[in-house]
């Protein structure tokens, strides 16, 4: 059989678009993998566990695939703890509850489905929660709510919400949802069907366990136990008080789950610590606050013990007291950020909801145009939003929050995204902490980019090898050769790309040459690169010395030969030639104009062209001439093939150049590219969430472009652009299209918001503080930091600044890590860390420090 295995395999990956080849072939590998743990391992082997889970992501409209896919993998995955561990890295869990969510009148997906996911769960507490919270228990009880006369539906439903129902906080929640009565039902209605039995009252079992309120009543004659047992009432299971959950009068194997024993946990450290302060905030939005209290000190006892674990010691359990824990997350900036958090995983069930609302065509709807480049470019983006807007936001980043920004971003369909920048050395921050939320949420690497340095590339490369991200950015300074004599741009790319070769060839088995073609770069049939590098000129501008009107075709100067030689030598490397697909460049400052980005374009295509299989794309900082998203255009008339930029402009000193904004003017010249290559129409609303984010908080500036509130509202009837003139008239707003309830429920967000007012007073009392400096927490420089916290006037006549300024900003990371959204350029956050740090200094030593954002150094040739 094992050449009927490799056949199925191979038509799988062949076809990634087909639907019948990818239902056929799984439905044929399922049958194959029925009963014989030989052929299971084998076909794993072969790669049936990547290729099914691909299945399911690429067709997740259509049920036949679903069904077909998933029945393959549940029984790839049975009795194996190390198939299903695979699997459920490679997205599995995520994939096969998308697969309940979408189908839910489908029997044989809800069957099949139910059947994976219990599969995978099966004696793992770690997979078990991962499903949990990705929605697993809502969609299992569904599925037997719905269900209810199929007997294979709810068999295998009832296993899977067993196997998920590992622990009390679990069993609660579901029996929260329904799942009690859901159980009781299927016990009632098939009495005949043994194993529908044994596994509803399995689960039963566990959904009744140490509930005070489940006690079971005799009944029939001689006090004989009823064949079924009666239906608790809903109210009598509800979700466990904080008491419960963090009870030491639990049983043990209900402790681990809580514990902060994180030598002993599943879940990475960073990730446990933000759960238990979640796990706390919720104490407190209840009447067990003394609880949470309790739970607080505890952790914060545990984290001071010789044997915690590196990590806890140097979270805010480590560093804070209770009671500044506490005022943290009490703070209006962070009840703000739990609103908009729990508002934003409610607006990704909206963009997932089923049916097209879409009335026009594409075609329809582009403007006709005239300019056969614009108008047949197929514009490639290198999305930056999950990282860019970390240069501008005075909250910071948090792991999580990069998650749902991420989240956005691929319900767009952009697919080549910039994920983590490893900028700092071995600290560990939020962009670490994002990938492990990936591989927690069993969320797919495909098209991931890391973002480092090709000099001190240690910690891109080590990122690149623990999360398995199959694309590499090199950040490369050219200046910074010239002043610091130890750095050699030339080697240090040659080097950085041939150990980047080796290890997307030989340890992750990428292909060896990843170049796609205009036409798969955007398809939707695309997952992004696979092994691809891109290498970005920071400041090639300014090594050229480039001024206004140059063509850079005139007499060159001895910076442009020397980098026209640089350029000859690295496309000697075979590594080179195969592996670097676009050469990429920016200005940091916002000095340069968008013509310059022509000529530079131009300039890199003549040394980079087409037919050699390079792309050039470009990324504009915001200066005194707004020219940031003409520029882009401008690349694209001169050999361009699009931008590397976030979704909003807000970044950096002054923002970025939008690849939305760059995709709509794209549009508007008549690119028809542009919406059948990514998924725009919700877009308005996906850059509004986004911001919401980034900068906590529901208000819009009014000039934002596309998307802003000033913007779209008409001042005079006139200005309307989808009636009265005919002359470019548009047919409707097509980045804003919803359902009638969709648009109700996204209508007053701000308006229905609880803590809006408390964090507009608190900015308006920020504003009066404001000075001439200020931080981002990620990428200011620790200059920043201390000319900010000088100007508060915050510490006394003979304090100096120099000596607390570090510290400050390792407890600003410590924050961010723990998922606490703090503005940290308030002069009273600022203060009251301040007070920690010398309470600190004078209980023990220094707080732990933080390696400085490297990427600034970049772009200024910083020696901090």
């Amino acid at each position: 059989m094992c050449k009927e295995l490799e056949v199925l395999v191979k038509a799988l990956e062949r076809h990634p678009s087909d639907a019948g080849v990818q239902r056929y072939a799984s439905r044929a590998l399922a049958n194959l993998c029925l009963n014989s743990q030989e052929r299971r391992a084998k076909a794993a082997d072969l790669g049936a566990l990547e290729a099914v889970v691909k299945a399911l992501e690429r067709h997740p409209s259509d049920a036949e695939v679903q069904g077909c896919a998933s029945s393959a993998l549940g029984n790839l995955c049975v009795y194996s703890q190390e198939r299903s561990a695979k699997a459920a890295d490679l997205g599995a869990l995520k994939a096969v509850v998308k697969a309940l969510e979408r189908h839910p009148s489908d029997a044989n997906v809800q069957r099949c489905a139910s059947r994976a996911l219990a599969n995978l769960c099966a004696n793992s507490q770690e997979r078990s929660a991962k499903a949990a919270d990705l929605g697993a228990l809502k969609a299992v009880v569904k599925a037997l709510e719905r269900h209810p006369s199929d007997a294979n539906v709810l068999r295998h439903a009832s296993g899977a919400l067993g196997n998920v129902c590992h622990d009390q906080e679990r069993r609660a929640k579901a029996a929260d949802l329904g799942a009690l009565e859901a159980v009781v039902k299927a016990l009632e209605r098939h009495p005949s069907d043994a194993e529908v039995q044994s596994q509803a009252s399995r689960v039963l079992g566990k959904l009744l366990r140490n509930s005070q309120q489940s006690q079971l009543t005799d009944g029939g004659a001689g006090g004989a136990r009823p064949s079924t047992p009666a239906p608790t009432p809903k109210s009598a299971t509800a979700a466990p008080t904080a008491q419960e959950v963090i009870s030491r009068e639990e049983p043990e194997t209900e402790k681990k789950r809580f514990s902060l024993d994180m030598d002993k946990s599943d879940i990475p450290a960073g990730i446990h610590i933000c759960q238990s302060l979640d796990r706390v905030y919720q104490c407190f939005q209840t009447s067990e606050v003394a609880k949470g209290d309790e739970f607080l000190k505890a952790c914060c006892q545990e984290a001071r013990l010789p044997v915690a674990h590196e990590r806890l010691k140097q979270s805010v359990f480590g560093l804070l007291e209770p009671e500044e824990i506490k005022e943290f997350l009490l703070a209006p900036d962070h009840r703000m950020w739990m609103e908009i958090k729990g508002r934003t995983e409610r607006f990704l069930q909206l963009l997932d909801e089923p049916g097209t609302r879409v009335q026009w065509k594409v075609k329809s709807i582009t403007p006709e145009s005239k300019h056969e480049v614009l108008r047949t470019l197929r514009p490639v983006i290198m999305d930056q939003t999950v990282r860019e807007p970390a240069t501008n936001t005075p909250f910071g980043h948090t792991g999580y929050m990069k998650y749902l920004t991420l989240e956005i971003v691929r319900r767009m369909g952009f697919k080549d995204i910039a994920i983590t920048g490893q900028y700092y050395g071995s600290s560990y921050t939020p962009e670490t902490q994002i990938l492990e939320w990936m591989k927690y949420k069993g969320e797919s690497m495909d098209g991931t980019v890391a973002m480092f340095g090709p000099g001190d590339r240690s910690a891109g490369i080590q990122a690149i090898r623990d999360f398995r991200i199959p694309n590499a950015f090199l950040d490369l300074t050219l200046k910074a050769s010239i002043r610091f004599k130890d750095t050699n741009f030339v080697t240090s790319v040659l080097e950085a790309v041939e150990e980047l070769d080796s290890i997307f060839t030989h340890e992750m088995k990428l292909p060896r040459d990843p170049w796609r073609s205009d036409a798969n770069v955007n398809s939707k049939e695309g997952v992004g690169g696979k092994g691809e590098i891109s290498l970005n000129l920071v400041d090639l501008m300014e090594f050229l010395d480039l001024q206004p009107g140059e063509t850079l075709e005139q007499e060159k100067k001895p910076q442009q030969l020397r980098a026209e030689e640089a350029f000859a030598r690295w496309k000697k490397s075979d590594a080179f030639r195969r592996r670097v697909v676009a050469i990429l460049t920016e200005e940091g400052r916002g000095c340069a104009n968008h013509m310059d980005y022509g000529v530079i374009t131009r300039w890199l295509r003549k040394h980079f062209p087409v037919e050699e299989k390079y792309r050039i794309l470009i990324h504009a900082h915001a200066g005194d001439g707004n020219t940031q998203d003409a520029a882009g255009i401008e690349a694209a008339l001169q050999g361009g093939n699009g931008v590397w930029s976030a979704i909003i402009p807000q970044a950096a000193q002054g923002g970025h150049n939008s690849s939305l904004v760059f995709l709509d003017n794209m549009f508007h010249l008549g690119n028809e590219n542009v919406l059948n290559d990514f998924w725009l129409f919700q877009a308005s609303q996906c850059a509004r969430h986004i911001y919401y984010l980034n900068f906590n908080t529901y208000d819009i500036p009014g000039d934002c472009p596309i998307w802003g509130d000033r913007v779209n509202k008409l001042t005079h009837t006139a200005f309307c652009k989808v009636t009265g003139e005919d002359w470019r008239q548009r047919r409707g707003n097509y980045y804003n299209v919803w359902g009638e309830r969709e648009a109700l429920e996204l209508k007053d967000i701000a308006k229905n918001s609880k803590h809006r007012d408390d964090v507009c007073a608190l900015r308006s009392e920020e504003k009066k503080a404001e000075g001439k400096y200020r931080i981002s927490p990620l990428v200011s420089d620790l200059d920043t930091w201390t000319m900010r916290i000088s100007e508060t006037r915050l510490l006394g006549p003979r304090e100096i600044v120099g000596d607390i300024s570090e510290e400050v900003r390792a407890l600003g990371f410590a924050l961010m890590n723990a998922g606490l959204r703090v503005n940290l350029d308030a002069e009273a956050t600022l203060g009251r860390l301040i007070r920690i740090v010398k309470r600190i200094r004078k209980e023990t030593a220094r707080c732990p420090e933080v390696d400085g954002y490297q990427k600034a150094k970049q772009h200024q040739g910083d020696h901090e």
